[in-house]
């Protein structure tokens, strides 16, 4: 069978369907990425107003009252008589109130330790890491005082998810509610530190974190996902960056961690455990009585 020959008009025909056929998959092709791209800006639009809303609501959120058991802006731990540590159950910083310092006098220890950290703060997981097993063992032999003040100051450090301000709302609920649980729980966050520049860990993250440490009742989780006492972080963070005591000397601003024993600040490497040690012996109010050996 012989294919039939297209005249002249027949080819121009051809080639004009063709053409036709052309430029109307070019014009599916575009509107199907000007849809793709409308889609891409309302979402990422969202984003944005999600972010800005979340800044405006950080903003301008009230101080609010803060959690029981720390009236001071931090919770207060001692050791008792059977050489376990226990919280000490305080009320809470009313709203739009001040704290009550803790009056250095109420226990009879030669060492009281006073803590200022930020749950993202890379150097406040350090000093917890080369720490904490000393100062527990200092505690529960009755020869100091711990008092915890958690900080937001790295939100900015978390692309928007203000994760501080998050962790420390976090650890507030726990001190409200599960206040013996707190230095365990507090010992498993840094364990669980995000890297600076990303996310941090979601809320449930932290819950998930808190599980493992037998701090999360329904209380606690209930308490995380109102952000029941982030107004009272905002707040308790200022307090503490606006606080010239706790300004660091050679930079003459407030920054974490801050560690103080007996009202002296520590200088010394924060992940040295020999040195904060030699620290506590050099400022320990002991009369005639040798410093113990953390």
């Amino acid at each position: 069978m012989t294919q039939e020959r297209l005249t002249k008009d027949q080819r121009r025909e051809q080639a004009r369907e063709i053409a036709r056929l052309e430029r109307e998959e070019r014009q599916k092709a575009q509107r199907r990425n000007s849809i793709l791209i409308r889609v891409g800006a309302t979402v990422a639009i969202v984003g944005v107003l999600a972010a800005v809303g979340w800044g405006i609501w950080a903003g301008t959120r009230p101080a609010g009252p803060g959690p029981v058991n720390m009236a001071s802006d931090g919770i207060l731990f001692t050791g008792a008589d059977d050489g376990s540590i226990e919280a000490v159950e305080t009320g809470a910083v009313p709203a739009d109130s001040t704290p009550v310092p803790t009056d250095p006098d109420a226990y009879d220890v030669p060492v009281r330790i006073v803590t200022y950290i930020d749950y993202g703060c890379p150097f406040c997981n350090q000093f917890e890491t080369a720490n904490a097993s000393q100062i527990n063992d200092l505690i529960s032999a009755g020869y100091a005082t711990l008092e915890v003040h958690p900080i937001s100051i790295l939100d900015r450090a978390f692309l928007g998810s203000e994760y501080s301000t998050r962790a420390a709302n976090a650890m507030a609920c726990v001190a409200a509610s599960e206040p013996d649980a707190f230095l365990d729980a507090n010992s498993a966050l840094f364990a669980a530190q995000p890297a600076e520049s990303t996310a941090g860990l979601t809320d449930d993250e932290i819950r998930d974190v808190l599980d493992g440490a037998g701090a999360l009742t329904d209380e606690v989780s209930a308490c995380i996902g109102d952000k029941r006492y982030a107004g009272w972080v905002s707040a308790a963070s200022e307090r503490a960056s606006n606080d010239p005591a706790l300004a660091n000397p050679t930079t003459g601003r407030f920054g974490t961690p801050t560690v103080l024993v007996n009202d002296v600040r520590y200088e010394g490497a924060v992940d040295d455990p020999e040195a904060f040690a030699a620290f506590i012996a050099q400022n320990a109010t002991l009369g005639d009585e040798p410093t113990p050996t953390p």
